[in-house]
């Protein structure tokens, strides 16, 4: 199809062709995501299973090997490494760049389905998903509220529990850091003397708690028509449970963990100490999806801060307090970069004017500038790229070419029209020749 002839002797269709193309462009343009620079990173899945009480080399021979058959023929995975650890096995799955992470945990979470079967008293996998390098674009600092005499640190567990549900669910957020604080526990004071006293020691006290903590599955067992599965569930929930351990039993006489031990509520040791202006406080960093619209997603952050600000964290006598985000660095450097394309453009018309001193061939020129740019926001939308300043600085290069390409063309269709050829002629041969 001649593509140059068809468009001199349709104008009309052009036009209406160009119309569809700014309207297209400025769609896509408001739908595409804003970030401050380009999304670099692979997309990252990480699999968690938990089996309590089991070595590195049963993790990995029967829970690890397994998961790995399964997982690595899925569509655009770039690596798969596996870690086992005592009671913990993790595989992490990188994705080639511009992976849609939905779909990629769905495929993920399918496969994981295909694995045979998983020996008693392991845990369901734990996926999560997020960037192998991505960084929080959003901090907030927990604090306490004036009269509050409880210090930041014991609110951790608070959080993590109560808390931090909210901000993960918002849409874009791929996952969080959380610096500070201490997470609840159960302490156990033992006391030498009642321990001696009994002819205990601290290892067999020990070895006790770590058997007695524990959920054991008994399989199944059918009554009729029905199945039921049995389980022991021992975990520690309260002090009062461990209290109630027997670590021995000689004759009547049964020795439990209160009769040597007090038992309660604590906190873990503070290995970090986090302050913001010099107040101590819980460091949070919102990371977000792959690709994501960072504007939309930290005005969603905000508005889930605000409602916890007002609502939940209200009554516990604490606050975030919001000191970070790129929301004006993003909105200062598309804007820079956008005005200077502006600039730009207005100076290259001024100077076509004086030099080519011919209104009609600028007002050509100015015209394929803007046609051009909005033109390309259809193709970055649709090849799901964002707008960054990278990406801006590429199109304020290109403004430049654009504007020496359509001299060049310009000047060949007035040397046709100087050799005496219709308007017709010269545009079709001026333009064919370039």
């Amino acid at each position: 199809m001649d593509f140059i002839g068809f468009s001199i002797k349709k104008p009309v269709t052009v036009l209406v062709g160009v119309i569809l193309v700014l309207l297209f462009g400025i769609i896509g343009l408001l739908s595409m995501p804003y970030q401050l620079s380009p999304t670099v990173t692979e997309p990252e899945i990480m699999v968690s299973t938990t089996w309590r009480g089991a070595t590195p080399y049963e993790v990995e021979r029967e829970i690890v090997e397994e998961q790995e058959k399964v997982l690595k023929g899925i569509p655009g995975l770039v690596s798969m490494e596996s870690s086992s650890f005592n009671s913990q096995g993790t595989i992490t799955l990188r994705f080639r760049i511009g992976t849609d992470v939905d779909n990629a945990l769905l495929r993920v979470s399918n496969k994981l389905n295909e694995v045979p079967s998983y020996p008693e008293n392991v845990n369901k996998p734990v996926i999560n998903a997020t960037g192998s390098a991505t960084s929080p674009v959003v901090w907030s600092i927990l604090k306490t509220r004036k009269g509050n005499p409880r210090t930041i640190g014991t609110y951790r567990t608070y959080f993590e529990n109560d808390v931090r549900q909210y901000l993960e669910r918002v849409e874009g957020v791929a996952d969080l850091f959380v610096a500070g604080g201490a997470e609840r526990e159960m302490h156990i004071k033992i006391n030498p003397r009642k321990l001696a006293a009994y002819g205990l020691t601290i290892r067999e006290l020990i070895g006790v708690l770590r058997t007695a903590n524990i959920n054991v599955s008994a399989g199944n067992m059918g009554v009729g028509r029905r199945d039921y599965r049995i389980r022991s569930i021992a975990e520690f929930n309260s002090p009062e449970d461990i209290e109630r351990v027997v670590i021995r039993s000689t004759g009547q006489k049964r020795i439990r963990v209160k009769d040597v031990a007090d038992v309660g509520f604590g906190y873990q040791k503070l290995t970090v100490a986090m302050m913001h202006n010099g107040v101590p406080g819980i460091a949070v960093g919102i990371k977000p999806e792959p690709g994501t619209n960072i504007l939309d997603m930290t005005n969603r952050v905000e508005k889930v801060v605000n409602w916890l600000n007002k609502n939940k964290l209200k009554s516990q006598g604490i606050y975030l307090d919001w000191v970070y985000d790129q929301r004006p660095y993003i909105k200062g450097a598309i804007d820079l970069v956008k005005e200077n394309i502006l600039i730009g453009g207005i100076l290259a018309i001024i100077v076509l004017l004086v030099f080519l001193r011919s209104l009609s061939s600028t007002v050509i020129v100015a015209t394929a500038i803007p046609i051009s740019v909005i033109g390309t926001f259809i193709v970055m939308n649709a090849l799901g790229r964002n707008l960054n300043v990278v990406s801006l600085s590429g199109i304020a290069f290109a403004v430049g070419m654009l504007v020496d390409s359509a001299i060049v063309v310009l000047e060949n269709i007035d040397r046709h029209r100087g050799m005496g050829k219709s308007p017709f002629e010269a545009s079709y041969d001026g333009t064919r020749e370039v």
